[in-house]
């Protein structure tokens, strides 16, 4: 049967359109569409999209792309890192000088969380918290035989300023449990451990980071330091396990001639990258 001219448009249209349909289907299960592309920046888009669509179960895609960017870092130098969003908020607040909490130096034995020491003048010094005093509950929520991570366990220490906590406490040296309630308050932490004389002329300042408020703090110590007679500056920054970058270069510019450079930042192009143009910049120094 011949089909009359006037219905060509429309076969050749539905040909096309169902071309269109088959070949789009096709395209989508293709193994060689879906990985061989020369584009490696598309390449870890396509394998997340792939996981989140096809992966027989739920994966938390973020986790990935971290532990993918850490391995990318550490093939380029050991000053390359990458925090993740969890931790960032913990290393800003490393870095601003003081923060709200109970005051304690702490870390995870085995199970619980046990107090190093309680930092000076804070709430848990003055509520009678000791070194070795292990934290069982805050409040009534449970810290021991829990493998806490630390994102988990800082809510439940820190919170506003004058905001209440109680602390359930297991003391080894007296074999008993004891209950203290204090209140949250902003703990400083300093970067300057001491600034004092080794001679009549010489002054000596040690710095154990670089922090916000490193150079304000150095400076306070060098004022009192010149005060006394000193001639000459020993900067003692062994052990320091880095910071801003800015507050190292501020420290430096005091020993240096005015407008002599310091430290710049260039691309492999070998062009000077502006302030503005760089992401947050920390220096790590190597022990």
């Amino acid at each position: 049967m011949k089909i009359k001219k006037i219905y060509w448009p429309i076969v050749l249209f539905s040909a096309i359109a169902l071309g269109v349909i088959v070949g789009g289907k096709l395209n989508t299960f293709s193994p060689q569409n879906s990985y061989s592309s020369n584009s490696n920046k598309s390449k870890l888009n396509r394998l997340i999209d792939f996981i989140e669509r096809d992966y027989v179960d739920q994966v938390d895609t973020d986790s990935i792309v971290d532990l993918t960017v850490n391995g990318i870092l550490e093939k380029l130098d050991p000053h390359s890192v990458y925090i993740s969003k969890n931790e960032f908020d913990e290393v800003s607040e490393s870095m601003r000088g003081d923060f709200v909490g109970i005051g304690v130096n702490f870390y995870m034995y085995k199970d619980s969380v046990a107090v190093i020491k309680p930092l000076q003048n804070g709430p848990s010094e003055k509520a009678g918290i000791k070194s070795g005093d292990r934290i069982l509950y805050a409040d009534k929520y449970k810290l021991f035989g829990r493998k806490l991570p630390n994102d988990s366990l800082f809510p439940k220490l820190r919170g506003e300023v004058g905001s209440e906590v109680t602390l359930t406490l297991f003391r080894k040296s007296e074999n008993k449990q004891l209950k203290v309630k204090l209140k949250r308050d902003v703990i400083p932490i300093k970067s300057v451990d001491v600034a004092l004389m080794l001679d009549p002329t010489i002054g000596y300042i040690k710095i154990n980071r670089f922090a916000e408020s490193t150079y304000k703090e150095y400076k306070e110590g060098l004022l009192k330091l010149k005060a006394k007679g000193a001639k000459t500056i020993v900067i003692d920054v062994r052990d320091n396990g880095g910071g801003y970058l800015d507050q190292a270069v501020k420290i430096a510019d005091d020993f240096l001639v005015k407008d002599a450079p310091i430290v710049s930042t260039k691309n492999k192009k070998d062009e000077l990258i502006k302030p503005k143009q760089r992401a947050e910049v920390f220096l790590k120094t190597e022990k």
